[in-house]
């Protein structure tokens, strides 16, 4: 796909494009990079990366460089960062001021099109009427129906690029949802797993029997549109109550000291002034649950919770208390 689809429909104009680029002397990096611009935008990012503005010769190569860098970083990404979109308005005063006509015209149709596609409508019609202009300058003797033909183009490129950009968004976030959705029911297995182990100590823990429930449920239909939306809200319930209820996490934390001894309350009289978090990421580890669950539990990335573990671990080794030896234990299981 073309990112300036208007520019098809311009013969004359690409001619003129051209012979101007063909002619003229300059930098062989800027001729390099606007030859393959069209069909290989990412490649003239590349041979732009390696440009130096500073050390260019003159303004207008300066100009053609901030309107080159700008036109590739959209047809790569479909859309400008900030740095990219006052480069891009740096050349198009300069060419609106120096010329020549064709670089005008272009420079402000692609802010036009940038403009719209993020919903500026106002001063995108204001860059494209600049750009409709120029063209009228440069083909008199065109009929006020082709001029009005090349804007529409504009503004219909325009669009269709808008919607293929939204398009690529919705994908994105669409496999981002799918993504959490697998980090929840990859929890959930791993809770099914751990919670079940402790039915037969503690028949009444909540929420192992609807866990149960849902991950026979998610076998059973897995790839097929039975399994239904609502079954990851309830396992987000689920995982939401360890996280945050209290009840639930004194449940599992009961568990564990009837399992090892009174582990977290001889834990919490020998480090009083450990925050909330750090218990529970204990009590998480011990009861033995994975990384990938723990950091759904604590809402952190796994990175966060290996340093956090390996801190607390450290703690417990510079301790004095007679007791370190089989906290760390726990944390081995």
């Amino acid at each position: 796909m073309h990112v300036l689809a208007p520019m098809n429909f311009r013969p004359a104009y690409l001619f003129l494009l051209l012979l101007a680029f063909s002619c003229g002397k300059g930098n062989p990096a800027l001729r390099s990079a606007e030859r393959v611009i069209e069909d290989h935008p990412d490649s003239a990012l590349y041979i732009l990366d390696g440009v130096s503005r500073v050390d260019l010769a003159s303004e207008r190569e300066k100009a053609e460089y901030d309107f080159l860098s700008a036109e590739a970083f959209y047809r790569t990404y479909y859309f400008l960062d900030d740095a990219s979109e006052a480069a891009l308005e740096r050349a198009c005063l300069f060419f609106e001021a120096n010329g020549p006509a064709v670089e005008r015209m272009r420079a402000w149709e692609l802010m036009g099109t940038i403009q719209t596609a993020v919903g500026r409508y106002g001063s995108g019609m204001v860059s494209f009427r600049k750009a409709g202009a120029v063209a009228r300058d440069i083909e008199r003797s065109r009929s006020r129906l082709g001029m009005l033909a090349l804007l529409v183009a504009g503004v219909l490129a325009t669009l269709v690029l808008y919607f293929w950009a939204r398009k690529i968004q919705t994908e994105r976030l669409l496999a981002e949802k799918q993504a959490e959705n697998e980090r929840y029911l990859s929890a959930a297995e791993d809770l099914q797993s751990k919670l079940s182990a402790l039915k037969a100590d503690r028949p009444r823990m909540g929420g192992i029997d609807t866990l149960d429930r849902l991950c026979e449920q998610y076998y059973v239909f897995e790839g097929t549109s039975n399994l239904q939306p609502r079954i990851l809200n309830e396992v987000k319930a689920i995982v939401e109550g360890l996280r945050s209820d209290t009840k639930t996490q004194k449940n599992l934390e009961q568990a564990l000291d009837e399992r090892a001894g009174g582990v977290m309350k001889r834990l919490r009289a020998a480090f009083p002034k450990w925050k909330d978090e750090d218990f529970l990421l204990y009590l998480f580890t011990a009861s033995g649950f994975s990384a990938t669950t723990i950091s759904t539990l604590l809402e952190k990335d796994k990175p966060y919770v290996y340093n956090r573990l390996y801190r607390l671990k450290e703690r417990i080794k510079a301790s004095s208390s007679p007791d370190s030896e089989d906290f760390l234990a726990c944390l081995e299981k």
